[in-house]
């Protein structure tokens, strides 16, 4: 793997002064593209890949005591995070423009720029999870990639009781702005930031009260979060318009004929509203996947329930290696 560090399974243990999930650059092979990547311990081990893509919410890798946990278990976490949502650009402003986010070209293009690093990355029997609004990429990535032997579709947003779960009101009415037009979209966008300036952590408080279980993991780790704040910052507008078009209305109704195939499941928490549990169970059935419920978590359901994560893997993988492709 030419330019991809890689170690033995045992090297690199973190130490009490380092932080083990620095972002390193990738470049996309045979292209001059290069996409931001966190490997935990900073190279690639034998251990199983479980490769996690951002969701809008949260630019940041998981926590080191979730990453730890998962290593101890076997699996190393590699976190790759979108274009545009850290020191990255975003994608081209052609892919952003309203016609070709509404006819889904836009996350296909971003689903394929991953798809290649992947294959960059030269990653075998890959887990992966997807967050909140990456979970259409993770969709297209489940079929595209042989390679990707489970998916965790965690907290995926398609089904209509998404307006009735956002909380508090303030942000639910500033997130409809956004979709509803150019002006509505640079004046919402200017205001989500000028609270984040202010303080993130405030914010990340607000946007997930619902959950006892995210509200204790933003506490364990405000730093990460403090970071978030000032990565959402640098967003602009037409990738927060891209990122939340496709994840809230343009792709909620996924293939039913498509999605039986995959071997994955869909994961949410307990810690939210009924409403949601029973429509997203619904879409479930309907797509032919699994729902599991987490005790704790909500948003950032995998992160405040690692033990439910390693428990949908364990089965997710046997099943693998019970009918391989």
């Amino acid at each position: 793997m030419s330019g991809i560090p890689s170690q033995n399974p045992e090297d690199s243990a973190p130490s009490g002064g380092s932080d083990p999930r620095q972002v390193q650059e990738i470049a996309l092979v045979g292209t001059l593209i290069k996409m931001e990547v966190m490997i935990y311990r900073g190279a690639l081990s034998d251990r199983q890949p479980l490769v996690i893509i951002n969701s809008i919410d949260l630019p940041m890798p998981p926590s080191v005591a979730f990453c730890e946990t998962m290593w101890t278990a076997g699996y190393q976490v590699i976190f790759f995070r979108r274009p545009g949502f850290g020191n990255q650009r975003g994608l081209p402003s052609v892919m952003l423009e309203k016609k070709q986010v509404e006819n889904l070209s836009a996350i296909t293009s971003e689903s394929a720029l991953f798809n290649l690093l992947l294959r960059t990355l030269e990653l075998k029997n890959i887990a992966l999870i997807g967050l909140g609004t990456s979970n259409p990429i993770c969709y297209r990535l489940a079929q595209m990639n042989p390679n990707v032997s489970f998916t965790v579709f965690a907290n995926p947003l398609f089904h209509p009781g998404i307006w009735n779960v956002i909380r508090p009101p303030w942000l639910k009415r500033m997130i409809r702005q956004t979709l509803s037009s150019q002006s509505g979209l640079k004046i919402a966008v200017r205001g989500l930031k000028a609270v984040l300036r202010r303080d993130p952590i405030w914010f990340y408080r607000q946007f997930a009260q619902k959950s006892q279980g995210d509200l204790d993991y933003i506490s364990a780790n405000q730093p990460d979060f403090r970071q978030a704040g000032a990565l959402l910052q640098r967003i602009d507008p037409d990738t927060f318009y891209y990122d939340l078009h496709t994840a809230l209305i343009g792709d909620t109704s996924w293939n039913a004929v498509i999605s039986k195939h995959i071997n994955g499941v869909v994961l949410s928490g307990q810690e939210t509203t009924q409403r949601w549990k029973r429509e997203i169970t619904a879409e479930a059935a309907r797509l032919h996947l699994p729902i599991e419920f987490a005790n704790s978590g909500d948003l950032f359901v995998p992160y405040a329930s690692p033990a439910k994560v390693l428990e949908v893997l364990e089965r997710g993988m046997a099943i693998r290696a019970r009918n391989p492709a």
